[in-house]
């Protein structure tokens, strides 16, 4: 009598999960999947065996990844974050200036609303009172993986331009610019390089706010 036995991984699916799919290279859904050993008998699973991990499949490309893939941002919710994160860090950069400056809060809103484009004063007044500058790092952070260098160093350069608006960036504000900065993951070399090329390009424009000009209103 011929007996064909064997083994097989068989996947059984736990949850449906919404995720960015670095093959599709987009938000997708996903089967979070747990895989089993089975013995086999006959082609035929008889016998469950040990459990040897999970993964996230995805269902339009069925590309397999590891669990760790759906901890990571979506691009809807990176965008939602990013969005946080630019109103709360431009009152954060406004509170450790001067708030009664009106060329640094007209600064802030201006880039607040690239992202929320019903931002005004009087919002901004509000979130300066409320933030607290300490917690610079914890905001940023969900950003570190989902944002590219470029977008890091675009983000963080925008911070030191709201300063210079009001004319320097105050010892307050280089702190927040640098927790930002660390919330990044971007080394303490890297944030001074961003802003120094930010304050050279301020010094060659002879219309930019300075120090001894500082534009209050």
């Amino acid at each position: 009598m011929l007996l064909i036995f064997g083994i097989r991984i068989r996947f059984r699916t736990l949850a449906t999960v919404a995720f960015f799919c670095p093959r599709c290279g987009g938000d997708r859904e996903g089967q979070r999947r747990a895989a089993r050993r089975w013995f086999t008998l006959f082609w035929v699973p008889v016998l469950p065996l040990d459990q040897v991990g999970e993964v996230v499949e995805c269902t339009t490309c069925h590309t397999r990844f590891e669990p760790a893939v759906a901890d990571v941002p979506t691009s809807a919710s990176l965008s939602e974050i990013l969005g946080n994160a630019v109103r709360v860090l431009a009152a954060m950069v406004v509170r450790t200036g001067d708030p009664t400056d009106a060329s640094l809060r007209a600064a802030a809103v201006a880039n607040v609303r690239r992202v929320d484009d019903a931002y005004d004063d009087a919002t901004l007044a509000a979130d300066a009172a409320a933030v607290d500058p300490a917690l610079a790092e914890s905001y940023v952070a969900p950003l570190a993986e989902g944002l590219q260098v470029s977008g890091k160093e675009r983000f963080l350069g925008d911070l030191v331009r709201i300063a210079l608006a009001g004319g320097t960036v105050t010892a307050d504000q280089r702190r927040v610019v640098d927790l930002a900065g660390r919330g990044l993951d971007l080394t303490p070399a890297h944030i001074t390089g961003i802003v120094t090329s930010v304050v050279a390009a301020r010094d060659t424009d002879p219309d930019a706010p300075r120090p001894d000009h500082p534009g209050h209103g």
